[in-house]
């Protein structure tokens, strides 16, 4: 369905859908590439770090265009490599776990424009999928000064999200500082979530993605027609 409103609203767009082949139906026609990748429950990093395109938008599956101005999204990119929606402290009721003694989330997976042109941002992609297949088996996890998990600082309850292994990557491994990555200007537009408490970010007529959150939205929302 989203790639069906991304063609209504942006006929030009060009997609690429990453998916494994036993949820092949024949609706992934209307792709213009696609990837059939491993079974694991973050395979989007997997695709992300193998996408056809010079500039790429992933959005998650649970997504909707509700809005004009999805072909307007890569000029948000300017001199960044990435790009992010925040999670801010005021956020913070939106993200399981996202605040822990040795710091709190930062960047929001949900979405993310990048340059697919550089190598190097391809790189960051593939060991993002990488290290979190290790977290997620809990092979790796930071490490105290006795060199035994931290998991004071760093609860292990975390070790089931990507965000986790986004945030270790972005605030604690300098190897990637020479990838820029910053946030969206107006992160709401691209990443309005149905759990946003609508009191402090409302729901205003700029917003172009509205994100279901899966299992976690009640909320029966209309869509604008194109």
């Amino acid at each position: 369905m989203l790639m069906e409103e991304i063609k209504d609203w942006y006929p030009e767009a060009k997609i690429c859908f990453v998916t494994e082949e036993k949820f092949l139906d024949g609706r992934e026609k209307i792709a213009d590439h696609l990837l059939i990748g491993p079974s694991h429950r973050r395979t989007k990093m997997w695709g992300m770090a193998r996408s056809p395109f010079d500039k790429t938008f992933y959005m998650d599956a649970d997504m909707n265009i509700i809005g004009p101005g999805i072909e307007t999204v890569f000029d948000e990119l300017g001199d960044n490599d990435v790009l992010f929606p925040q999670i801010t402290p005021e956020r913070m009721y939106m993200f399981n776990g996202g605040d822990f003694p040795g710091g709190e989330f930062k960047l929001c997976g949900a979405c993310c424009l990048y340059n697919s042109s550089k190598p190097r941002v391809m790189q960051f992609m593939q060991y993002w999928f990488d290290l979190f297949v290790k977290q997620q088996a809990k092979e790796w996890w930071p490490t105290d000064e006795a060199g035994n998990w931290d998991t004071h600082n760093y609860p292990h309850e975390n070790h089931v999200w990507d965000q986790f292994t986004l945030w270790w990557m972005t605030e604690k491994m300098p190897e990637w500082k020479d990838v820029k990555v910053s946030t969206f200007e107006k992160d709401y537009r691209w990443n309005y979530w149905a759990l946003t408490d609508r009191t402090k970010e409302p729901l205003t007529d700029d917003v172009v993605v509205f994100h279901r959150s899966c299992q976690a939205d009640r909320e029966v929302y209309q869509p604008s027609s194109v």
